[in-house]
């Protein structure tokens, strides 16, 4: 039996808390001097850069440090006042549900059905009650009709519905998410959100939530309060969530964390017309919307110009179109790339110059009726910047191995530059394609960060190109010192760069990249994205899957988009695909704008 203080609504205290992982003792702390306190039925967003130490602070509430992950600590972490080092970690996981960042790391059966029941299973609850709890959580989150679906045939999304299911299902006191809506697509993110929107509101409940979350803008409202990690793993802000983000512009920025972007525009706009400068700062939407009519025309201009450059077509790629000096990401390439040519406008794409064709393209998984792709036909230039969409389930991560030649389809063809891919050595194909897969460890096969980076040089026999200065470069992107770090014990944003080192590394000419932004702090994406947009000035093809649209509308060029079923819904310009979903927020913004100038 769990027993609680009832009398001690302290759900979770840190006082000075510090961690450094076992075998790490010559290097800084993960977490340093940690003091914070959050009450039950509280909500918090944990914040902060990739690195800074934020799933370490989830492992120490939920008891995996110290039980399962060693290192040297020191200070405190008490739940429900009581120390983490007095609970058994059995009581621990009863209490406090942890969904890992990675969905895979926490399946350990083999249908939906009995991933939920796996918890109470070994709660000892009798078989009835387990079966009325897995209709009853499964129909609350959606997935019901995904209850004898065999896991492996789940997407990243549905496995997070999943995982999430579980840990619901065994009513945890305190409720952590690490990054809950990386996989989501905007059907189930909303369905997540409001489902937590109801389970923290219910005041019987009393649940504690804990949110681990770089897009902040999605997960504001679910928050009482916000605590925002620095590169040293130590808290730089903590307090209340609007006052925080009302106050403090600046210091977020220089915290290196993906600022809403509401705040982004209204203290660019601010910055331009300190004279239209209001008491408060538009902390969401709806602020935004009631300062409108206070601007004149003149200012409405304005602020709508500030919104294209800042969020539909942003000023800070225009630099590069000429590509006049070296930047950050892309100061990592082989010399010999540097010199194929100093033209580096993006060159014209012609009607009949495809990179990538699909005739009538099908993939069904083998000893099943399920079609994750179905009758695909499209026709994919050379140079192309494409964002892949669809729901969860509707084949995008299958379309990519299609496409990178790791699946053969079950019907059609595939074409690359007009050859057949049946008809093409593998060999030579895989030299000319660079996947970043969804789960970062997926593509790690070295026991070291070294050689990891240097694992496709070797097989592709180009090596010798690789300078030593370049492999350096490469691991200072990692943001990492020592070349010989197990890069299994990387975190999620860094093993995520490490997968982007090995690929850049060999410079192929269509990169897939399957959610890139998962676990990414502001800085990286920026690089990624002034990167991929320098390789694709070079006639490099890119086609980029994400769920994270507001990303796909700043940068990419055209639009895939999935129907449930795996067939193509529609491959058009982005500007006529966010117009058509206009419920995305610069869009909308864009079109009150309009609104309040008609008006006038």
């Amino acid at each position: 039996m769990v027993f609680i203080d009832s009398l001690n609504n302290k759900a979770i205290e840190f006082n000075s808390f510090s961690f450094i992982y076992d075998s790490e003792e010559n290097q800084t702390p993960v977490l340093s001097d940690i003091n914070f306190t959050l009450n039950e039925g509280e909500k918090l967003i944990i914040a902060g850069p990739s690195g800074s130490g934020k799933s370490t602070l989830a492992y120490a509430i939920n008891g995996i440090i110290p039980w399962r992950l060693k290192g040297l600590s020191k200070g405190d972490v008490k739940i429900f006042g009581k120390s983490v080092w007095d609970h058994q970690f059995s009581e621990l996981a009863k209490m406090v549900g942890l969904v890992k960042q990675n969905p895979l790391e926490q399946l350990t059966t083999f249908t939906v059905r009995d991933e939920i029941a796996f918890g109470l299973e070994n709660l000892k609850i009798k078989g009835n009650i387990i079966d009325e709890k897995v209709e009853e959580i499964s129909e609350l989150m959606g997935i019901n009709h995904l209850l004898d679906r065999d896991i492996t045939q789940l997407s990243g999304g549905q496995k997070q519905l999943t995982i999430l299911s579980s840990f619901l299902a065994m009513d945890p006191k305190i409720l952590i998410l690490d990054e809950p809506i990386a996989f989501l697509d905007q059907k189930s993110e909303s369905l997540l959100l409001n489902k937590l929107s109801d389970l923290t509101s219910n005041k019987e409940l009393k649940l504690t939530l804990v949110i681990i979350e770089h897009r902040l803008s999605r997960v504001m409202n679910l928050a009482d309060k916000i605590i925002v990690l620095n590169d040293n793993g130590q808290i730089a802000l903590n307090g209340d969530l609007s006052q925080i983000f009302s106050d403090n512009y600046d210091k977020l920025k220089s915290c290196n964390i993906r600022v809403p972007w509401i705040l982004n525009l209204y203290n660019d706009f601010k910055t331009h017309f300190p004279a239209n400068g209001f008491l408060y700062n538009p902390i969401n939407y709806q602020n935004l919307l009631d300062i409108l009519p206070n601007l004149d025309d003149e200012h409405l201009w304005a602020l709508n110009n500030i919104l294209m450059k800042n969020e539909i077509q942003p000023a800070m790629l225009e630099e590069y179109d000429k590509y006049k000096s070296i930047i950050g990401f892309d100061d990592l390439y082989i010399e010999k790339s540097k010199h194929k040519g100093r033209d580096l406008k993006k060159p014209d794409t012609k009607s009949e110059d495809f990179i990538l064709e699909t005739k009538n393209l099908s993939f069904s998984y083998p000893n099943s009726s399920l079609s994750a792709v179905n009758g695909l036909s499209i026709k994919i230039h050379q140079g192309d910047f494409i964002g892949l969409v669809g729901p969860n389930g509707s084949g995008k991560t299958t379309l990519l191995y299609l496409l990178a030649g790791l699946y053969r389809p079950t019907q059609g063809e595939i074409l690359y530059k007009t050859q057949n891919l049946e008809e093409i050595d593998q060999y030579e194909y895989l030299r000319n394609i660079g996947f970043i897969f969804q789960n970062p460890e997926t593509m790690i096969f070295k026991t070291t960060i070294i050689d990891e980076i240097l694992y496709a040089p070797k097989n592709f026999g180009m090596i010798n190109d690789v300078p030593n200065d370049y492999t350096n470069k490469l691991i200072d992107l990692i943001g990492v010192s020592n070349p010989k770090r197990n890069p299994f014990k990387l975190s999620w944003g860094q093993k995520r760069r490490l997968n982007l080192a090995s690929i850049f590394v060999y410079s192929p000419d269509i990169i897939l990249l399957d959610e890139p932004f998962i676990g990414q702090d502001q800085r990286t994406i920026d690089s990624l994205v002034e990167t991929l947009y320098i390789e694709n000035i070079r006639g490099k093809t890119i086609i980029i899957s994400s769920h994270d649209y507001h990303l796909l509308l700043k940068y990419t060029q055209r639009i895939i988009e999935l129907n449930n079923d795996g067939t193509l819904r529609s491959y058009t310009d982005k500007r006529n695909f966010f117009n058509e979903h206009s419920n995305l927020g610069p869009i909308m913004l864009i079109d009150e704008i309009e609104k309040e100038l008609k008006r006038r």
